[in-house]
């Protein structure tokens, strides 16, 4: 007799179908695990660039007898409403190269002369992978290919210590408005023309020597005093979310400028990637000094977007992490600052002899 024939087992659509969800509910749950591994990595890596940005800055003021310049930092005159904003030659992270084993990069620098003078940008065209938080979310290359840093040396505070918005016209200003850890070597007003001619070969000569800070002039302890801080997020103005500069770029013998002639703050030999720390006093609805301000959405509302000062990444602490911004502070240890911190903290610890000393554990 014939054997009867064999059933082949087989899915059912619904048994298929089940097997499906199950697959989809699985990959929903792993999905948002890979993420914050990716994160945990990235936030990492960034806080190990900042400690050798860290190692950097004391490596500099041994060699030197005092820290770099912060590149943007406070002029030496102070009038009715505190000091004016001065810029110097070379920026923070232009000096701190043969500190992090670039200094190939920079003994190709003049550094008498501007960042982007037609001289000079060819090695400022380096991407120098210790300036990039791998974190970053928003930022692109620069169009005209030039290296971008996402720390920001912190230029001066002037967050007034009683309403925590920027003060800016008269009464305390003048003293509420105090410069940071890092100090000026070289300054000059930031829309000052300059070029290079027979009677001035240098840049350099345009500019008023300064008192570069010593580490006996950080009376708050270097421990308690943040030097360079996130700023994750600008962009060039061509691109989204854009941003547009406080300062004008007046050397007439520099190139690769903005659309609007504008600085390009966003690049590591650029002076004013460094910055004073405000809070958002273009703001429309809150302009209280705070970490992050304006994260969401991506670009900023319309009472604070991104393309005005001080608004989200543009001149302010910013970053890409969950919860708050990374920060190297004087002594070169790396903090992590959470968003809930006061603006009270946030003057405190930015100030290097204001005497307020603030507790962060």
């Amino acid at each position: 007799m014939t054997p009867p024939a064999s059933r082949r087992s087989a899915f059912t659509l619904i048994e298929l179908l089940v097997v499906i969800a199950i697959i989809a509910i699985l990959i929903g749950l792993l999905l948002p695990a890979v993420q914050k591994v990716r994160e945990a990595a990235a936030r990492m890596s960034c806080s190990n660039n900042l400690k050798q940005v860290g190692l950097a800055l004391h490596t500099y003021e041994s060699a030197n007898g005092y820290f770099p310049t912060s590149g943007e930092g406070n002029s030496s005159t102070v009038g009715a409403n505190g000091p004016s904003t001065w810029m110097d030659v070379q920026s923070t992270m232009t000096q701190i190269l043969p500190y992090i084993e670039q200094d190939n990069v920079y003994k190709n620098i003049n550094i008498s002369n501007r960042y982007n003078w037609t001289g000079n940008a060819a090695a400022f065209k380096v991407k120098v992978k210790t300036f990039l938080c791998p974190s970053n979310g928003a930022s692109q290359d620069d169009p005209e290919g030039f290296g971008q840093t996402d720390y920001m040396p912190v230029a001066y505070v002037d967050i007034d210590r009683s309403t925590g918005v920027r003060c800016t016209v008269g009464g305390t200003c003048a003293t509420e408005r105090v410069s940071a850890l890092l100090t000026l070597h070289y300054g000059a007003a930031p829309d000052l023309a300059v070029s290079v001619t027979t009677a001035n070969p240098t840049h350099l000569s345009y500019y008023t020597k300064m008192s570069p800070r010593r580490v006996t002039g950080v009376t708050d302890g270097t421990s308690n005093t943040v030097a360079i801080i996130e700023d994750v997020g600008k962009n060039h103005e061509s691109l989204s979310p854009f941003m547009k500069a406080n300062y004008a770029d007046n050397c007439s013998d520099c190139s690769n400028k903005s659309p609007t002639g504008l600085r390009n703050n966003y690049r590591w030999g650029e002076p004013d990637s460094a910055n004073g720390v405000s809070g958002p006093h273009n703001d429309g609805a809150n302009k209280v000094a705070r970490l992050n301000n304006n994260a969401s959405p991506k670009g900023g509302p319309t009472t604070c977007p991104w393309s005005n000062n001080n608004c989200g990444p543009n001149d302010e602490p910013f970053s890409f992490h969950s919860g708050g911004v990374q920060a190297v502070f004087g002594d070169g240890h790396v903090q992590f600052l959470r968003d809930s911190i006061s603006f009270q903290t946030l003057r405190a610890i930015m100030t290097a002899d204001g005497g307020d000393i603030a507790n962060l554990d």
